[in-house]
């Protein structure tokens, strides 16, 4: 039940290729009265389950990485082996979160005064998916709601984007179908609506399965085009499935000794690396949690000021500060700090406990 809710908030089918996410460890029919939830698999994580009874954790970064055709990452002595050894499962949600819980950048924003445009983008990402089905006319609201609910119509900062276009479908059901209209056996005709919208390739299946939920037909008719748009530096709009992280802009520009006290207070740490020189003044910044190397050219793209992230890297660093971009580096597993609020959130709304772990102390955070 706990895997589920997860997969309904950020659906692995969202992470990245390379990613291993959701259940990694433990049989998904084992019960638990709560979650620890992580960033790593840690020894603390492990003897913090034992201690309140908790037969799961939900960490950030996958415990088995890469990912594993066999057992071979199981090794007695490993954190893998002794969260098995204790009857406790481990789920990953990583690259999917990251893509999907739209509550970080909102959260990070009302901790900074910022007001988010956009998610970033990494240069060569096509990411977008064309549905387009044909509907009976009298059914044509609820498949639009349902499909739209689920993810599709997000078009940059306008979401219900469809288009339909009334045209008139034929068919013949065989013996035992049941058609809405019509008898088996006739050619029929039915006046039906081609309803077209887009979609994050990622929540395919959560919108094909609000499709077919609603949906009048027996067979349903329907198409999946990849589309392959050029990509933009950030995609425009709360884009949930798209992109990462986020670009904001102040109301007034910031001076950035007050940002940088905000920015510290924010993600509950003490120094930061920056390039230099400092800028005088923020007018937008970009944001991407973890290792953001492959977003700086697309924040300097978009007219960040200020790149906040976990770690890019000397180099790459250097390349943002020559567009005229700074660079801030929180640390990796600093910059994933709204991971625990956001993840302990979910649990709960899943109707169990969950005891969070500071990132840098290892002892409860909340």
């Amino acid at each position: 039940e706990v895997v589920r809710h997860l997969e309904e908030k950020a659906p692995t089918a969202t992470a990245e290729k390379w990613d291993n996410t959701g259940l990694l460890v433990g049989d998904p029919a084992w019960s638990t009265p709560g979650a620890v939830v992580s960033i790593d698999l840690t020894p603390e994580s492990i003897a913090l389950a034992r201690d309140r009874g908790y037969r799961l954790i939900v960490n950030h970064h996958p415990c088995i990485f890469p990912k594993s055709k066999g057992v071979g990452k199981v090794t007695a002595g490993g954190l893998v082996f002794e969260a098995l050894r204790h009857g406790i499962a481990v789920v990953a949600s990583h690259t999917d979160f990251d893509q999907c819980a739209l509550e970080v950048p909102a959260s990070i924003c009302e901790a900074l005064g910022a007001e988010a445009v956009g998610r970033l983008i990494e240069p060569g990402e096509t990411a977008l998916l064309k549905l387009v089905v044909f509907v009976p006319r009298s059914h044509l609201e609820e498949v639009r709601a349902a499909v739209c609910g689920a993810g599709a119509g997000q078009i940059g900062a306008y979401d219900q984007c469809t288009f339909g276009s009334e045209g008139e479908g034929t068919f013949r059901g065989g013996a035992g179908t049941r058609p809405l209209t019509g008898r088996p056996g006739r050619i029929e005709t039915a006046r039906e609506v081609r309803l077209e919208t887009v979609l994050p390739r990622g929540l395919r299946s959560m919108v094909l399965r609000a499709l077919r939920k609603t949906h009048p037909y027996e067979e349903i008719a329907y198409d999946l085009y990849p589309l392959a748009q050029s990509p933009a530096p950030f995609v425009t709009g709360p884009a949930r499935g798209l992109g990462y992280g986020f670009v904001a802009d102040f109301k007034r520009p910031r001076p950035f000794m007050g940002l940088a006290r905000d920015i510290q207070k924010a993600f509950r740490t003490q120094g930061f690396w920056l390039t230099e020189p400092a800028p005088k003044s923020i007018r937008r910044i970009g944001f991407a949690a973890g290792k953001g190397a492959g977003f700086v050219g697309s924040a300097a793209a978009a007219g960040c000021d200020l790149f906040i992230t976990g770690e890019t890297g000397y180099h790459v660093a250097l390349s943002g500060q020559r567009a005229g971009m700074a660079v801030l580096e929180l640390g990796h597993r600093e910059s994933e700090y709204f991971y625990l609020e956001t993840m302990s959130t979910w649990l709960r709304e899943a109707g169990i406990k969950a005891a969070a772990l500071n990132v840098k102390t290892q002892k409860i955070w909340k």
